[in-house]
């Protein structure tokens, strides 16, 4: 792909644009990338040093511009940018192109400059120099600032290119010296494979391309997007694992106290048997035999705390009992919740593995994960969704998963809670303003506000459950706007559009 007779050709395509301007510098691990003003159009000139990539190419935009660049950024922003392109120099043979570039020193005095990209596999690196000296090496891996540092000269090409060309070995070098390149394009299934200078011998298809540059940039293109794919498909699933995982750990956790709770009946008539005969045990034993008091033929095993009197073991059965029953009255909630969560999570890495692009996996990253760090400040900015029901009470509507938790977080008890039944949606917070009471055309307005910011927007007789907020709880370790919430009642809406924009228009209500 980038061979020494393709930097020919790119050499001859980049010094057809002298004058230039590099209005930017964006600088990562792997790659420098310039903006390039000519002729009044941008270009993002990228010098790439992964070998599963073409080593120059141009991106369709421009890397986000860091706001706190590191001392090495500030350098190459110094003596790069308000540079201009006077050409391009490939020697012949070898794999190396070098942008001759003039710029101006601290002192204001014009210099040359010299970005050169030195290609050569796995020792792949990008070169400032200037002066015979170095100003800047990407990689390090064979020289250091301030070595020494010349051009190197034409070499004999190697002969294994030439002979992959479909053109005599005579004729191609002819052709290389004068500049007669055939820039190609190869097809592979439908898809861009590769680019060459000329046809080669190849598998796939070949299309002829408009120049060196833009056959490399489709290719780079094309592998970008894939490289994107498997980063994004990686974080999702890695994300999404990490939640299964924290949720079956957590009902596992929950499944153990359930089966704890069966031992109640037992537990409640060990403590009733201690009562009976709180006075006939003396301290220090370890266990107690007594009659059942419900079966009398029947011989209970207690285990007692040696150190703790017969009335304090007693209080201690009856303490635990008490806590068991309280928590049996909700854990069955919790288990099916969290069985659902798993379910649903599963759901959505097998969503994620059947992704086929890029723009599908961030469709369901946005649905899935919470939003990414400038979307959130943005969202906490602008606030919840306010309105207005018919009896002036307030009504706020979350955006977000975050948004959600915070608004479900920061309620009063007092408030009510509207949430779709078993679907995703907004949380809705009705407040009643005080001394007011709030009526049944509140709570359907507030209801038809959670139904139309839900994934049933659109549907008919929607179930919306709501309960007041001391009665909805967050679990440990769920996602953000994961709840479990009891005491609730139901009610049936169609979030109609003319019914949400009669709402809308109501005086002091916002708009989404």
């Amino acid at each position: 792909m980038t061979d020494w007779i393709a930097l020919q050709a790119l050499a001859r395509e980049l010094g057809a644009m002298r004058g230039a301007r590099i209005d930017a510098v964006h600088l990562d691990a792997r790659r420098i990338v310039l903006t390039l003003r000519e002729r009044g159009s941008t270009l993002h000139l990228a010098l790439e040093t992964r070998q599963d990539l073409p080593f120059l190419y141009l991106l369709r935009h421009a890397p986000e511009r860091q706001k706190t660049p590191g001392a090495v950024l500030q350098l190459l922003r110094r003596q790069l940018e308000g540079a201009r392109l006077e050409g391009a120099y490939a020697p012949f043979g070898e794999r190396l192109l070098a942008l001759c570039l003039s710029g101006r020193d601290r002192f204001g005095d014009e210099r040359a400059l010299y970005l050169c990209g030195e290609f050569f596999g796995a020792h792949a690196d990008v070169v400032l120099a200037a002066e015979d000296h170095v100003l800047f090496v990407l990689h390090g891996r064979r020289l250091a600032v301030q070595d020494a540092y010349a051009l190197p000269g034409p070499k004999p090409p190697p002969s294994r290119t030439l002979r992959r060309a479909l053109i005599a070995p005579g004729d191609l070098i002819r052709r290389i010296a004068q500049g007669d390149f055939a820039p190609t394009i190869e097809e592979r299934e439908g898809k861009v494979h590769d680019a060459w200078s000329f046809p080669w011998s190849a598998e796939g298809a070949l299309r002829p391309a408009e120049g060196m540059l833009k056959a490399l940039s489709e290719v780079a293109q094309g592998r970008l997007d894939a490289i994107e794919l498997r980063e994004l498909r990686g974080a999702l699933q890695k994300r999404l694992q990490t939640q299964r995982e924290r949720a079956l750990r957590t009902l596992q956790k929950k499944q153990d106290e359930f089966a704890e709770t069966r031992d109640l009946p037992k537990l409640l008539r060990q403590g009733e048997a201690l009562k009976l005969h709180l006075h006939d045990l003396p301290q220090g034993l370890q266990e107690a035999h007594l009659p059942d008091p419900e079966e009398p033929e029947t011989v209970l095993e207690i285990t007692l705390d040696p150190n703790l009197s017969a009335s304090e073991n007693m209080a201690r059965i009856f303490k635990r009992y008490q806590k068991l029953r309280t928590r049996a009255a909700h854990l069955g909630q919790e288990i099916e919740d969290l069985a659902e969560r798993v379910a649903v999570l599963w759901d959505q890495l097998l969503a994620v593995e059947r992704a086929e692009d890029a723009a599908a996996l961030r469709a369901l990253r946005s649905e899935i994960l919470p939003q990414d760090p400038e979307e959130g400040q943005k969202a906490q900015r602008s606030g919840p969704l306010r309105f207005y029901t018919p009896g002036g009470h307030e009504v706020l509507v979350g955006r977000s998963a975050k948004e959600n938790d915070a608004l479900t977080r920061s309620a009063r008890p007092s408030d009510l809670w509207f949430h779709t039944k078993d679907r995703q949606g907004a949380h809705c917070i009705l407040r009643p303003l005080p001394g007011r009471s709030v009526g049944a055309p509140d709570r359907l307005e507030a209801a038809l506000l959670a139904a139309f910011y839900s994934k049933q927007r659109g549907g008919s007789q929607v179930p919306v459950d709501y309960t007041f907020v001391r009665h909805v709880r967050r679990l440990r370790g769920a996602a953000p706007g994961f709840v479990l919430y009891d005491h609730h009642e139901t009610l049936f809406v169609t979030p109609e559009a003319s019914a949400i924009e009669a709402i809308r228009r109501r005086r002091g209500s916002s708009r989404s």
